[in-house]
């Protein structure tokens, strides 16, 4: 009895590794008994048959047979099962046949029709068969992600043969929709191994790309990474190759990128012209980055980003595009020790359409803040660069002339800045002793000391506003702009520029418990009220030379003056919840006294900024941000975001941007960090241009399958209804349906889209 039991076992072990699932099944089988269950169950010992029959069920570790029949012959090692086969992995699904055969021994199994259900993936066949080889075929079998007895899609082949090296090999591949074809492959090759190699096979349809196709070929190594060779073919853009290969380890990385495309839609502004440069058919980006670890703290890095044109990141690489605009090649040389860093760095350009401060080289020395006695908390820390600096402003192809109304140009002002470079050597020294005085409250007083001395420098005077023209001017999305120009000449000769300063912060920290409150709609266990004042104190005098005069690589060449007050209050409330601490509100503030008027207010009082955030609950977030400026009484920006409701029920998503057209204002400490919630504290001065947006989103859940989606987009400045759209969607089983109607600035947008349920990132869109 025992013998036949362990024998249909067996028989389990080897139906369903062949069939049902790609992973080891050896480790489902950990129990220590095996039960099973029939009306009749017969052991003949002299024929060596053992046969079940009636209500079969066989129970062993996480795996489940049930059958109408089931016999082995232990001489010969045939086995058999009838009547409605039905394997059962505990997690992993089912499969289903009427009937299978095979021999232990031999390791051999056939079957008819079958059924495997293994959410989210669902599969069927006419027959298949596992040779003593290890071959596996499959005669007409199909795969879907839809559970329905015709599945809505499914991928079907006329026959695959999987081979035990784990390759496979499919005839007359076909994408069906329900029952008609859509895709076709004559023959398909790949690997079922994760671990080393598979297929990238990716049809679709969008706006964009139009009828598109991406094959390719992947392999995968654990230990080192993975690669992948692809093609696109797009009926809109035209064919595509690309790779891309990971090779990772403790001691290096290769990163590999590389695509190219005859772009059949180009992006143009104007025929034969993209904005000022012309336009490119022939794209492509060559990416590659390298580390190696040469020693204990000694590391190499090494990245070169070649693009074809300026918008091959944002139109090919979005990701690449959101994380940085502009695409970067460096060489790196680090070490690091505990008590410093010394790094030795090459930044050349090498896109023209860019515009870049190139290093060429940099070596940069860095020492943390550091205790120098043990008598007394004084610390020191240090910043050291040396090297050859070059401003490359981007290689225009189009004079503005092409942009600027006759009438209105004037060729000495209307010119593209000129490029400028210089050797230049910056160090940066600060001491700061942190007191505590009764615990309550901590003054730090702090001096620090730069010296900077420059090859070259211009004799002609470019101030903040200047500087501010040139970059607005130099902007590749604003060809039409009259800013005037500028540029820095090449006269002013070697220099050295001093410049120290002094300052005080004093803070302190005070809170208040009340443990004792219970809110349960806000998930809040008590709370804590965190309440911390500071004053920080800076003085920094006029520097030796002024920086009109000195070139601009960064706001180390734009110190000036410093002499402000900031007040400062942070604070937050704390509870406990079922997440663990967390905080409840958060509200900070600043306020700026200038003692020397700005030139951009004439007044002494600076920026008062603002930053609330409250996360009451799941389904209510908002914040708020508000810099006002308290010399000219204007608003500079205002921001402010909610979010109502939970993400599967009706929720509702407000924010509204306003921002003041003007030019910002400065406040930069060499020795301390200076809360900025507008980008706009540091020396560079940029003009900002003027908004007053408003934006909604609303989501309607209509059903537990549909719903329905708005968004609209206000533009208070120009008082019009700058974008505008509807969205419906609906489960329809294995596919989710999005239509789609919308208007942005008057032009019709239709749009039509299918979702995978199981892989929302599977998906066919049209844009009309």
């Amino acid at each position: 009895m025992r013998c036949g039991i362990l024998s249909i076992c067996a028989l389990l072990y080897f139906c369903l590794a062949a069939l049902v699932l790609a992973d080891d099944l050896s480790q489902l089988f950990r129990a220590d008994e095996l039960h099973i269950e029939a009306d009749e169950l017969v052991h003949n010992v002299e024929s060596g048959l053992v046969h079940a029959r009636g209500h079969v069920l066989l129970t062993y570790g996480q795996l489940q047979l049930s059958a109408d029949e089931a016999s082995i012959d232990q001489n010969s090692f045939d086995y058999s099962a009838s009547g409605e086969v039905k394997i059962t992995v505990q997690g992993a699904g089912s499969w289903e046949a009427p009937a299978l055969k095979g021999n232990l021994q031999q390791r051999t199994t056939s079957f008819g029709p079958f059924r495997l259900a293994s959410a989210p993936w669902y599969a069927a066949g006419k027959s298949g068969e596992l040779d003593e080889q290890g071959h596996k075929r499959i005669q007409g079998g199909w795969l879907s992600t839809c559970d329905c007895p015709v599945p809505h899609y499914r991928i079907e082949a006329s026959q695959i043969v999987h081979n035990p090296d784990q390759s496979f090999t499919a005839k007359h591949v076909r994408l069906k929709f329900g029952s008609v074809p859509v895709f076709y492959l004559p023959w398909l090759w790949g690997s079922t191994n994760a671990e080393h190699a598979g297929i990238l096979f990716k049809p679709g349809y969008s706006g964009k790309k139009g009828a598109y196709l991406q094959v390719g070929r992947i392999w995968k190594n654990k230990s080192l990474g993975d690669s992948r060779l692809y093609m696109d073919l797009m009926a809109k853009r035209g064919l595509g190759l690309g790779y891309t290969g990971k090779l990772q380890s403790q001691q290096r990385d290769l990163d590999s990128q590389i695509y190219g495309i005859h772009d059949r839609k180009t992006p143009e502004t104007s025929k034969g012209y993209n904005r000022r440069f012309k336009s490119v058919e022939d794209r492509y980006r060559l990416k590659t980055y390298y580390r190696e670890q040469l020693g204990e703290g000694l590391s190499l890095r090494l990245n070169l980003d070649l693009l074809s044109d300026s918008d091959m990141l944002e139109d090919w690489f979005k990701r690449d595009y959101r994380r940085f605009e502009q695409a970067k090649s460096f060489a790196d040389l680090s070490w690091d020790q505990q008590y410093f860093n010394l790094a030795l760095s090459l930044r050349p350009r090498v896109n023209n359409f860019y515009t870049t401060v190139q290093q060429l080289p940099e070596l940069r020395l860095s020492i943390p803040s550091t205790a120098l006695l043990e008598e007394l908390p004084l610390l020191y820390n240090s910043e050291n660069s040396l090297g050859y600096y070059s401003l490359k402003w981007r290689n225009n192809q189009r004079k503005r002339l092409e942009f600027i109304p006759i009438a209105e140009y004037i060729e000495q002002l209307h010119q593209d800045p000129h490029d400028y470079a210089s050797f230049r050597a910056d160090t940066l020294h600060t001491l700061s002793m942190p007191i505590d005085i009764r615990e309550t409250l901590t003054l730090t007083p702090r001096a620090s000391f730069r010296a900077t001395a420059y090859s070259r420098s211009s004799r002609s005077r470019v101030d903040q506003k200047t500087l501010a023209d040139m970059i607005a001017a130099d902007n590749p999305d604003a060809p039409y702009n009259q800013f005037q120009v500028h540029s820095y000449d090449k006269n002013g000769g070697s220099t050295t520029r001093y410049a120290s300063e002094l300052g005080l912060e004093a803070k302190s920290k005070f809170y208040s418990d009340w443990m004792s409150l219970q809110m349960k709609s806000l998930d809040i266990d008590g709370l804590r009220h965190i309440l911390q004042p500071y004053i920080n104190y800076n003085y920094a005098p006029q520097p030796s030379r002024n920086r009109e005069q000195l070139y601009f690589f960064d706001e180390i060449d734009r110190l000036q003056k410093q002499h402000f007050l900031r007040f400062g209050l942070d604070q937050r409330w704390q509870t406990r919840g079922e997440s663990g601490l967390r905080d409840l509100i958060s509200l900070r503030s600043y306020a700026d006294w200038h003692f020397d008027r700005g030139e951009e207010s004439g007044k002494y009082w600076g920026n008062l900024g603002n930053r609330l955030t409250l996360n009451l609950r799941k389904d209510l977030q908002t914040w708020a941000a508000l810099v006002y400026d308290l010399g000219a009484g204007d608003v500079q920006r205002a921001e402010y975001g909610l979010r109502l409701g939970e993400k599967e029920k009706f929720n509702t998503r407000l924010s509204y941007i306003y921002r003041n057209q003007h030019l910002s204002r400065s406040v930069y400490s060499m020795g301390s960090s200076l809360a900025d919630f507008s980008g706009e504290n540091g020396y560079v001065k940029k003009h900002f241009e003027s908004a007053d947006i408003i934006s909604a989103d609303l989501h309607f859940p209509l059903s537990q399958i549909s719903s329905f989606d708005v968004h609209a987009e206000y533009d208070l400045e120009d008082q019009r209804l700058a974008e505008h759209s509807y969205y419906y969607s609906r489960v329809l089983h294995c596919w989710t349906m999005m239509l789609g109607l919308g208007w942005e600035y008057n032009k019709f947008q239709a749009m039509i889209m299918f979702r995978l349920t199981a892989f929302p990132k599977v998906k066919i869109d049209l844009d009309i």
